[in-house]
C-alpha cells in the first residue's frame, strides 16, 4: 500500500493536523493514540515512523541538572532533547564498539 497524498488541515486554533485513513492504520499496525516520529528527508517530503518510547530514570544533583540545563538552553535546545541526543550517540557509539570488537 502506498498513498503518495493526504490532506493537511487547520483547526480553529490555526494548529495543522492530518487524518490517516483507517485502512493505512491497519496496515501499518497503528492505532489512535500511538506516538509518531517525523523525519525530514531535506527534499521536500517526511518519512513517519511510530515511536519507540522508552523510560529512563536519571540521576544528577541540583548542582548538575542546572549544568546540563543551561548547557541544553545554550545549544538551543530543550533538556529533553540533549538527554535525547545523548542517549542516541551513546547507543551508536555502543553498537559500533560492539561491532568492532
Amino acid at each position: 500500500m502506498k498513498i503518495t497524498q493526504i490532506e493537511i488541515q487547520e483547526d480553529s486554533l490555526g494548529k495543522l493536523f492530518f487524518e490517516m485513513p483507517p485502512s493505512l492504520l491497519k496496515y501499518m499496525g497503528w492505532g489512535v493514540g500511538d506516538s509518531i516520529k517525523f523525519s525530514d528527508n531535506k527534499d521536500g517530503t517526511f518519512t513517519i515512523k511510530k515511536a519507540k518510547c522508552s523510560t529512563i530514570e536519571l540521576d544528577f544533583s541540583d548542582d548538575e541538572l542546572l549544568r546540563y540545563m543551561t548547557y541544553a538552553h545554550e545549544k538551543g535546545m530543550t533538556f529533553n532533547e540533549l538527554v535525547e541526543d545523548s542517549v542516541k550517540d551513546f547507543l551508536i557509539k555502543a553498537d559500533f564498539e560492539n561491532e568492532c570488537g
